[in-house]
């Protein structure tokens, strides 16, 4: 038997272009004209995009197929930036945060993220189905100046004291913004100038969304380490993997982050935005209109029962209360006609 060897590349962002020398000294990848990356076709097919769209404001586009295992690292270093990365790659694409694994892409849970340059990060693209993603890197002081306008001078200072405070969290991709990364996957081209414009109208689009996003977010003023996001996210990834289970109760959830319930309940909120009940609750929802469009059930009773819900009203009431339908609505009834 042959083990599959994993080839590994280390990398850290900057604003301007010239990370990219990086991708060509250690893989041996083309850079045309300072923008367009192409591996080498042994390792991958497609290509990827880096340009500065305005000051403070950088984007990276990857569209590639990769034939090999590759795990590529995202080394923290000391450059004054966010990044706001987003995936809907056709497959998943394992992320990881510390010691803790996160899957992202067009059919999983989270798939946009916003952190601190300062936060190490490694994906593990699939080999052999397109890998789709696209990062934003942003200037501190530049987003601060966006935040600004939505919050008072004092608690956006707070915010942005990185003595007190880490903007980090965990998400999925609002329909506005996948709507427009949708837009770009099926251009799915790199070169040509109007494609670069597109580029950039819709980085500053993606910009000003999550912007007005992180406005509605309630201020809560927390300095993250490293293994206190790992340990956060271990328990959300916990949870996301036992979805057809109860809840598994915040003092084990606590136990598992190696938290008191208060500080774990927290950080888990300044993460994922929510409680880890509510976060529990919703992506059960979430998982539920997906069997229920599904065609695998041949009613809502089924789906409930499946989800583990033995009161099929609660199930009915909470999902009219997160999609302002009833299940019975969006069910694909499963086709009973296909009999031997």
């Amino acid at each position: 038997m042959t083990s599959t060897k994993i080839k590994s590349l280390y990398y850290y962002y900057t604003l301007t272009p010239q990370w990219q020398e990086q991708i060509v000294k250690n893989l041996g990848a083309r850079l045309i004209d300072n923008k367009l990356l192409i591996l080498p076709e042994d390792i991958a097919s497609g290509g990827s995009i880096f340009l500065e769209v305005a000051p403070g404001l950088s984007v990276h586009l990857l569209d590639m197929t990769f034939h090999v295992q590759v795990a590529i690292t995202r080394v923290p270093k000391d450059h004054n930036y966010y990044m706001i990365y987003y995936d809907i790659g056709d497959e998943i694409t394992t992320h990881i945060l510390g010691d803790t694994i996160h899957k992202a892409g067009y059919h999983s849970k989270l798939g946009m993220g916003f952190m601190d340059c300062g936060i190490k990060g490694v994906i593990i693209p699939p080999v052999g189905e397109r890998t789709f993603s696209l990062r934003l890197l942003v200037d501190k002081t530049y987003y601060k100046s966006l935040a600004a306008t939505n919050r008072s001078a004092d608690v956006t200072d707070m915010l942005f004291d990185e003595s007190k405070n880490t903007l980090f969290f965990y998400s999925h991709i609002d329909s506005r913004s996948k709507v427009l990364l949708n837009e770009l996957k099926e251009a799915h081209h790199f070169s040509g100038t109007s494609f670069e414009l597109k580029i950039k109208h819709i980085a500053l689009y993606l910009l000003n969304y999550v912007v007005e996003r992180t406005a509605r977010f309630e201020p809560i003023i927390n300095k993250l380490s490293q293994s206190d996001i790992d340990n956060v996210l271990k328990t959300s990834a916990y949870m996301l993997a036992n979805l057809l289970t109860e809840f598994p109760g915040l003092p084990a959830m606590a136990e598992m982050a190696g938290m008191s319930g208060t500080k774990y309940k927290g950080l888990f909120k300044k993460i994922l935005k929510e409680s880890p009940l509510n976060f529990f609750s919703n992506e059960k929802l979430l998982l539920g209109q997906k069997l229920l469009q599904s065609g695998n059930f041949q009613n809502v009773n089924e789906v409930a029962y499946e989800l583990g819900y033995s009161n099929l009203g609660y199930f009915t009431k909470m999902y009219k209360k997160l999609f302002e339908v009833s299940p019975g609505e969006v069910l694909v009834k499963k086709n009973s006609s296909s009999k031997e």
